[in-house]
């Protein structure tokens, strides 16, 4: 911004021809491309700082949302538990009343005890019943 226009439009080789009034001395070119370098690097420098704060502010939304789908996914875990307990003693009862057509209201007391004492004692749930289903892959399906 500090050179003239005979300056801007004259080549590389200027520094060989003789100082008149229209060419500018070595040292304030120096100096001018010094602090076109300066203010170059000012700007990547403030943009280097800006592009950490956006990308510090992805990683801490990453963050939350996994926190908030780990948390969904614990209590979805715990839901379906308790509705395979409660599927469990359902069929219980079905069986029973099927078995002993009229006279089995001591076994239905017996297993909803037995239910409820499962249900209090936070039995987790058992991966090793089953093993097909959406999220899962058999043993040959994870092969092909």
């Amino acid at each position: 911004s500090f050179a003239s226009p005979a300056s801007a439009s004259s080549p590389a080789t200027s520094s060989k021809r003789s100082y008149d009034a229209t060419t500018m001395p070595q040292d304030q070119e120096e100096a001018s491309r010094a602090a076109a370098d300066e203010d170059k690097r000012r700007r990547n420098t403030a943009a280097s700082a800006r592009f950490r704060v956006k990308k510090k502010q992805r990683e801490q939304a990453l963050e939350k949302n996994n926190r908030e789908m780990a948390d969904k996914l614990a209590a979805l875990g715990a839901r379906v538990a308790e509705l395979e307990k409660e599927n469990k003693w359902l069929k219980g009862l079905v069986i029973e009343k099927n078995n002993s057509a009229g006279n089995g209201t001591g076994r239905v007391e017996e297993l909803y005890r037995k239910h409820t004492a499962e249900t209090s004692q936070g039995e987790g749930r058992s991966t090793a019943e089953r093993t097909d289903g959406v999220g899962t892959e058999s043993a040959g399906a994870g092969d092909a």
